[in-house]
């Protein structure tokens, strides 16, 4: 009994959050869009830079098993 009182209240809870993240970050665009755009771009080349290493990684360990070298040489070393 008691947690079906408790689903609507917390569905109504979340959906305040929610809505409140929202109206916050649509303040925060209109009185500084670019400062909003350059963080949305930071996290961007972050995420670029992140995939770029590990496309890196799995191009050295491919390059390396095909020297020789075992799988474990390839952890210990990577």
């Amino acid at each position: 009994m008691e947690a079906e009182m408790k689903t609507p209240v917390l569905e109504t809870f979340l959906a305040g959050v929610t809505f409140g993240i929202g109206i916050t970050v649509l303040s925060l665009y209109a009185q500084k869009p670019g400062c909003f755009v350059t963080s949305l771009e930071t996290i961007a080349e972050m995420g670029r830079a992140r995939r770029a290493k590990e496309e890196e990684k799995e191009f050295l360990r491919k390059r390396l098993k095909a020297m020789g070298f075992s799988d474990k040489e390839i952890n210990e070393n990577l």
